[in-house]
């Protein structure tokens, strides 16, 4: 696939407790780097994709670590040196119904620092076809909520189709503004958006009613934002930190299509498993443009093996995610 894919995010270090320990009596952490947009243009590098991540990292060992572990999945990187610290977020692993949990340390990181003006958008969009961004960026300060939005005209004038994840993060938007104060903005340029019907309000500033089904809440969206073409979101159920059952619908052209529902046990990890739905949605998007059934059910199909992989990023190949979403299960030893 020769289209160029530009991803826009923070990259973070993640470090977790071995053995599904609690931060407050682990003695070790394993550590692994990922970040939402991040996670998205790995997967798509390693389905075969020309990707590009920005970011900023700081020029140490960390910021060197960091970049290496993005270009061993293939990505290429255009990173602005600046800061002195890279983010951090300690994930605790949930069993059963204990939940997981995320502790962010990622305040003064070098990402936090970017300012309108120091990204040469243009250069780095000549010859892309797409821009990925997510809600988590906007979320971390006005500053890169003005980064993201001249990101968003450029690409747009520029003529790059452009996807979103709302990603809301409750926990990260303490800068004075709310989601859907900033959000509704941003979202304009875009023509494909993964979120929830749980996300309208908080990120959207779109009321609904819970008896509002999917097809009336996405025409409410569209009607607001008329350049959305597609309209994604994941479901989950009789979900606990070990099990759960995934879905998900989309949204093209008046018409909802629903994938076939997986049942997942025994999760590995399932942080990332958005991402590598995301990055599966883009792909869909990109080689079977005309097929909005085949798409959904690649993009759930890569999410689903996310859940059975350590670490944020889905090292699943196009070939795995192919056979699982042909029905290729049952765990069985490929020989």
């Amino acid at each position: 696939m020769s289209q160029k894919i530009i991803v826009f995010g923070e990259i973070l270090l993640r470090l977790s407790p071995p053995n599904h320990l609690k931060v407050f009596k682990s003695k070790t952490f394993e550590a692994h780097y990922g970040g939402a947009e991040a996670n998205v243009g790995a997967s798509l590098a390693l389905m075969g994709c020309d990707v590009n991540v920005v970011t900023a990292l700081p020029q140490n060992e960390l910021g060197a670590s960091a970049e290496s572990e993005m270009l061993s999945y293939n990505m290429k990187t255009n990173i602005i040196r600046q800061g002195e610290r890279i983010g951090i977020y300690y994930f605790e692993q949930g069993a059963s119904e204990r939940p997981g949990r995320v502790i962010y340390d990622r305040n003064n990181s070098s990402f936090s620092l970017l300012k309108k003006g120091m990204i040469d958008w243009k250069s780095i969009f000549k010859e892309a076809k797409w821009f990925h961004w997510s809600g988590i960026t906007p979320a971390l300060s006005q500053d890169l909520a003005d980064v993201c939005e001249e990101a968003l005209i450029i690409a747009s004038e520029m003529g790059l189709t452009i996807s979103a994840d709302l990603n809301y993060r409750p926990t990260l938007w303490n800068y004075g503004k709310k989601a859907n104060e900033i959000m509704p903005n941003l979202i304009q340029y875009c023509d494909v958006l993964l979120g929830g019907i749980d996300d309208s309000e908080n990120c959207l500033a779109i009321q609904t009613n819970e008896e509002d089904s999917f097809e009336t809440v996405y025409k409410n969206w569209q009607d607001k934002h008329p350049k959305l073409k597609t309209i994604v979101s994941t479901l989950r159920y009789d979900a606990n930190a070990s099990s759960n059952t995934i879905g998900a619908v989309l949204w093209n052209n008046s018409k909802l299509y629903r994938a076939k529902e997986y049942k997942i046990s025994h999760i590995i990890d399932r942080i990332g498993a958005g991402d590598a739905f995301m990055a599966g949605l883009i792909y869909g998007l990109i080689k079977l443009p005309e097929e909005p059934q085949k798409t959904v059910e690649y993009a759930l199909a890569a999410s689903c093996l996310k859940h059975s992989i350590a670490g944020d990023i889905n090292l699943a190949s196009a070939e795995d995610i192919t056979a699982l979403m042909n029905g290729s299960t049952g765990g069985r030893v490929i020989r």
